[in-house]
Order: structure tokens, then sequence, then C-alpha cells
């Protein structure tokens, strides 16, 4: 009897049950994106309500990063030869920055720019990788430019 009891159960459970979803998720190419798409997907990130604050971002002329958060003035770093790095603060209560040190700075002795605050560890592996994304189509462009610096996009 208690097999029979046992079996009936496990059918009742599984009843609820949705299983797997029907489509998966869509997985982000990040390097088949372009600019405009890196950024609003940076964007997207950066408005996750579990950041400290809310970021918003924007490429301007030279490759330099724009980075506004709320009540804070914009944070410019050029991105042409960055180390783009993530830390974690605090190990008894995770919390984790994403990091820009520029080309003239040491890791560990200068003060690096931050570019993110706060999130889950999802957010900052990913922040950090679409901006190593723009970073590539800098050099790319770079790469691109005619001897009068003219820029091909």
């Amino acid at each position: 009897m208690k097999p029979a009891l046992a079996v009936l159960a496990t059918i009742w459970l599984l009843a609820g049950c949705d299983g797997y979803p029907t489509e998966d998720a869509a997985l982000l190419d990040e390097s088949a994106m372009s600019v405009a798409q890196l950024l609003q997907t940076l964007d997207g990130v950066g408005a996750r309500p579990h950041l400290r604050a809310r970021y918003r971002h924007a490429l301007l002329p030279g490759c330099v990063l724009e980075v506004r958060a709320d009540g804070d003035a914009p944070l410019r770093v050029p991105l042409d030869g960055v180390e783009i790095t993530t830390r974690l603060t605090d190990e008894d209560a995770p919390d984790h920055e994403v990091l820009v040190y520029t080309r003239n700075q040491t890791r560990g002795d200068d003060a690096p720019a931050v570019v993110q605050q706060g999130g889950r560890w999802v957010d900052w592996v990913q922040t950090r990788s679409l901006l190593q994304q723009l970073q590539r189509r800098c050099a790319e462009a770079d790469g691109l430019r005619s001897p009068s610096d003219s820029d091909p996009h």
C-alpha cells in the first residue's frame, strides 16, 4: 500500500509543475552587437534595482565612456588602453564594484574609476564584458582610421 501511495503522491506533486520553459531565453552575443546595442544593454544592466544607483552610459568622441549615476557628476573615462576589472568590497555582505584603471594607472597604487557599485555577480560580470566589447570597438575603429585621423564610422 505504501509504494502505491508514494507513487500517487509523486504524480500529484509533479502535476503542478510546469516543467522546463518551451523557449530558451535569447542569448546575447555581445561580440556581434553594435556600439548602440552595447550601450543600450549597459543601460539595461545599470537600471537593475539592486545596484546602488541607476547608471546610464554614452560613448563620446575619442572613445570616452561617460557614466552617469543618479545624483553624481558624470564620470568620463577614455577607453583606450584601460584595464577593466572587478572588486568584491565586503566579504561578509558581498558588494561588488566595476573598476577602470586608465593607461597610466597602476593597479593597487592608483585609485581607479568606479563605474558601477552594488548588484549581484551576474551584474558586474556582464558590465565588465560589455565595457570590454566597447573597448574592442574603439581599438578596431582606431585601426581603421586613415592617416588623416578621420573616423570610419
